[in-house]
């Protein structure tokens, strides 16, 4: 086996089909980190030719001229080929050291376990114990089997849907019965799903700093969307997504079903007229009671126009398509027009998209691993519930010194720093 550098072509080419594979390993992120001031390096294995294992690695300066190296969401290698980890890792130790790298970072995208949707592990799920105990002999200290949520952090658990195979249809039907109720009223309400250019993210920004105040947590700085789109945008890689309604064709709708319960309520107070029966008055009743439920919502538009205008954008969120999978890394809605359905809609018509594209699954990212209401993220998880799908459990963070004397000198800045700045 040989390790080389790679070119960003040559790399690319082998992350986007790697199983592994996922947005953070690419020449656009590695674009991305070198305009926050972050150097990166394409590294590999080969034998007789042939790419077995990769990373991108991105080394942030911290003092005196060393760096923090990381592989996001890496390294690309076959976890069970223990001769190719351990080759790889010794190698890359080495470049790393030349490069005057401290800590090296790994959060490889490799499931631990499958989980079900009551919290218990799946008999036939990976099971990658295995690949922990490798990885701490090869000097990494495990992070632990973590749960919750730190947006510092990628997610240790996951929550994904299986797409391999189904049609459209299939896929409506697989959801649970409130979800596919939801979809169904956001297609009734003609919820539109649009894609934004770059000077339309302040949209976006809008719907996140709404949903981050409700949900009481921080998101990113408004030019994070743009670093984004920036990076990414160019090969469809990211979409920014708004669902959006049309009053005029909400009320039009509103209007053709208040039609249709009067003439229902005119046609059983006829025959009621004629002859009195259990039916005819459940018919009528039911009648006036969806007639009265029409007009306050026409009530509603109406005044939802006067407020907000004709057309109403009602959430938004950040997707990215690469490799066999879409993934949702941030959306949102107002909740004040919670009742359109929005979110589903947008979840739904990136679906349909995973389908249309033969990918393998879609992902709503992440999830606590806390299956009760305890978890901060409860009423989230109970949502991505609705779509049925599984939970991963990936197999967590790992960091390993690679200059033991010079970190320890780091450590012991480190914590000078902290006292001078509580003096």
């Amino acid at each position: 086996m040989e390790f080389l550098k790679l070119d960003a072509k040559e790399f690319d080419e082998f992350a986007l089909n790697h199983p592994l594979g996922g947005f953070w390993q690419s020449s656009d992120m590695a674009h991305m980190q070198e305009k926050n001031g972050s150097l990166t390096y394409y590294v590999g294995v080969k034998e007789n030719g042939k790419l077995l294992g990769a990373s991108m690695l991105t080394l942030k300066k911290i003092h005196l001229g060393y760096y923090f190296a990381r592989s996001l969401r890496g390294p690309l290698l076959d976890y069970g080929n223990e001769e190719l980890v351990n080759f790889f890792m010794r190698e890359v130790f080495s470049f790393l050291k030349n490069k005057k790298v401290l800590f090296y970072h790994i959060d490889p995208y490799l499931p631990l376990n499958y989980i079900d949707l009551e919290g218990r592990v799946k008999e036939d799920g990976p099971h990658n114990m295995s690949v922990v105990e490798l990885l701490k002999e090869l000097g990494f200290k495990h992070e632990g089997f973590v749960k919750g949520i730190d947006n510092s952090k990628e997610p240790r658990y996951i929550y994904t849907i299986p797409l391999k195979g189904k049609s459209e249809d299939e896929l409506l039907n697989s959801f649970e019965r409130k979800c596919m109720r939801s979809v169904k009223k956001a297609q009734k309400y003609k919820v539109e799903v649009e894609e934004l250019q770059r000077d339309e993210l302040y949209i976006l920004d809008e719907v996140v700093a709404k949903t981050s105040e409700r949900r009481g947590f921080a998101w990113r700085d408004n030019t994070y969307h743009q670093r984004l789109y920036d990076a990414f945008h160019a090969k469809g890689h990211v979409k920014f997504l708004v669902a959006k309604i049309d009053l005029k064709n909400y009320e039009a709708d509103l209007k053709a079903d208040l039609a249709k319960e009067e003439a229902a309520y005119e046609d059983a107070c006829r025959h009621l007229l004629k002859v009195e029966s259990a039916k005819m008055i459940k018919k009528r009743d039911l009648a006036q009671e969806q007639i009265t439920g029409l007009k306050a919502k026409l009530e509603d538009a109406k005044k939802m126009k006067e407020e907000d205008g004709e057309v109403l954008n009602l959430a938004s969120g950040i997707f990215f398509v690469y490799g066999r999978e879409i993934l949702c890394l941030m959306s949102g809605v107002y909740e004040k027009y919670m009742r359109f359905c929005a979110p589903y809609m947008l979840h739904y018509t990136m679906m349909e998209e995973c389908i249309k594209r033969g990918m393998e699954r879609y992902n709503l990212y992440g999830t606590s691993g806390i299956f009760d209401e305890s978890a901060d993220d409860y009423g989230v998880f109970l949502f991505k519930k609705g779509f049925n799908g599984q939970v991963e459990e990936l197999i967590g963070d790992f960091e390993i010194v690679l200059n033991k004397g010079a970190a320890k000198l780091y450590h012991c800045l480190q914590k000078v720093r902290s006292v001078l700045k509580k003096s």
